[in-house]
């Protein structure tokens, strides 16, 4: 599969890195893509990260679907993004997976895409989704074609679960498997 992962100054760190490291191990295609038109993006924690391209080099139509860290990133500038909308429309309107990760699922849910749906989304930011049921206990749900992660502490988690809705429970395993030094 080819994930498109969007990443603007302020990522959280952990959930990009470990997410995209779960899916690139497990032989998946993670095109990190900056929507701010910058080469190189600075992580919350001033880790700079030197994306493979920027959103007007990309077609996504070629990408199966859409991963968004979350970190201040997703609520200081990808909230004020046109082309963030435009992301979540597009993948949604063509039922391709749209995953999010701690303050990111506020992203899908303003649209009213987690209407009626279940999630979860970091403390704090689960009145700003359009109904749906918040699962505050739970650290991944996926409901549909949308997976929704709690915190960082999820990312690996978040990143498995990514695999799954691809090859389901069983590669996953394996995979799993593989992460804690298994065979």
């Amino acid at each position: 599969m080819k994930l498109l992962m969007i990443l603007a100054d302020g990522f959280e760190d952990v959930e990009a890195i470990a997410t995209c490291d779960v899916l690139l191990r497990g032989k998946e295609i993670v095109d990190r893509v900056s929507v701010t038109g910058n080469n190189e993006i600075i992580s919350k924690n001033t880790n700079k990260l030197r994306v493979n391209f920027k959103i007007d080099e990309v077609d996504i139509t070629s990408y199966d679907g859409l991963i968004i860290p979350g970190g201040p990133a997703s609520f200081t500038i990808l909230d004020k993004l046109p082309v963030v909308n435009d992301l979540i429309h597009y993948f949604m309107k063509e039922n391709k997976l749209v995953s999010a990760i701690c303050a990111a699922p506020f992203l899908i849910g303003r649209l009213g895409y987690l209407n009626g749906k279940n999630f979860t989304v970091h403390p704090g930011f689960e009145d700003q989704v359009i109904g749906g049921t918040y699962l505050r206990e739970k650290g991944v749900v996926r409901d549909g074609n949308i997976i929704t992660a709690k915190s960082m502490y999820y990312s690996i988690e978040f990143g498995l679960a990514i695999y799954e809705y691809f090859h389901g429970r069983e590669a996953r395993e394996i995979l799993e498997k593989s992460l804690q030094g298994e065979k």
